[in-house]
């Protein structure tokens, strides 16, 4: 049995701009404040990355090739002396193609190998050898952490008995609940990705806009969506009330006082905007997407709203409900901060440190 490390590597796509880099942030500081030595590599550096510690170690590996194979085969040359260079340290790696490459990098090496689901494991299923070929490659790792039971019961029972169920912890030092009167403005804050369907939102958004001419809706956030996003809401004559901004450091004080936060997403692991929205008592109104983190989270009409997936009358309607009730739309945000306690940082990452 291998001893415990004093050494973690975590490996990522990036840190930035993403649920991903979001945890391994709040990971990496927590156990470098723990005494761990705590090194954190990414693939990319295309946004800024979320706050670290001065004990944390960011490298960002090089990119030498503009063909991707060659340049996914020279990562994973980068990753194998990396883990050489420290033949005591465990590995951690987020996300389906990080860990993929993870493991192959790690093979017949001494460092303990830990992969981590970060999404719904279903969508790779169209692309070509993806679902045989992660199968085959996790049975080489040595743990396995999903974020839902629904995760993890998709992948063959050899996997499965190597893994384990760890949701994300909220990051410390979010705005306490906010009591005054709250502003006419609905709010979603996330990566502008296809998965996130937030055409659906504004489609939902003007339904309810027609009523509530008063409103606004303000999306934060970065990715390749952006320009269809910013296209689909000229194409319906709504910019007057809708706008798109940029991903901002400080999102929850500049949201603490919306109305609502909606996620419309067609698939999800376990949505960090939600459980931060959550955290901080926005009324939440969220699809109830596989694989099973929003309603691991949300008890509905009691701490928040579950839709159901690509139906835009239900969230118009659920949007409607917050408004026309705010009594029960009070007691949903009084319910939803106590996410806090159970998805605290000290409490997640003790159960991560069972898997070092």
């Amino acid at each position: 049995m291998m001893e415990k490390a004093n050494r973690i590597i975590f490996i990522s796509n990036e840190v930035a701009n993403g649920g991903a880099g979001r945890v391994i942030s709040v990971l990496a500081n927590a156990f470098a404040g723990k005494g761990y030595h705590v090194s954190v590599y990414a693939f990319n550096n295309r946004y800024e990355t979320y706050p670290m510690n001065q004990w944390v170690e960011q490298i960002f590996l090089k990119v030498r090739y503009t063909q991707k194979l060659i340049n996914k085969l020279d990562r994973i040359r980068q990753l194998r002396n990396v883990f050489k260079n420290n033949p005591g340290a465990t590995i951690v790696a987020f996300e389906y193609f990080v860990n993929m490459q993870t493991i192959i990098a790690g093979l017949r090496l001494k460092n303990k190998i830990i992969i981590s689901e970060r999404n719904d494991p279903t969508q790779q299923d169209n692309k070509k050898m993806i679902k045989p070929l992660r199968s085959f490659l996790y049975r080489w790792a040595d743990g396995l952490v999903c974020q839902t039971p629904g995760a993890k019961a998709y992948f063959p029972k050899a996997v499965q008995e190597k893994t384990v169920v760890i949701a994300n912890p909220i990051m410390e030092g979010l705005p306490e609940l906010f009591w005054g009167e709250r502003r006419k403005e609905i709010v979603n804050f996330g990566r502008l990705e296809k998965q996130k369907n937030l055409l659906l939102l504004i489609d939902a958004f003007a339904l309810f806009h027609k009523e509530y001419p008063e409103y606004r809706l303000s999306l934060y956030g970065d990715g390749s969506e952006r320009n269809r996003i910013e296209t689909y809401i000229d194409q319906k004559h709504l910019r007057h009330c809708i706008t798109v901004h940029r991903s901002i450091p400080d999102i929850h004080e500049k949201v603490i006082e919306c109305t609502m936060f909606v996620s419309s997403s067609d698939y999800e692991g376990l949505s960090n905007s939600m459980i931060e929205a959550m955290a901080i008592g926005l009324p939440c109104i969220v699809t109830d997407c596989p694989c099973g983190g929003a309603r691991m989270m949300i008890n509905s009409y009691e701490n928040g709203i579950l839709v159901p997936v690509r139906d835009v009358k239900a969230m118009f309607e659920a949007m409607k409900y917050i408004i026309e009730n705010p009594e029960k739309a009070a007691a949903i945000s009084r319910n939803a901060t106590k996410v806090s306690l159970d998805l605290a940082v000290g409490k997640i990452v003790t159960e991560w440190e069972r898997m070092m």
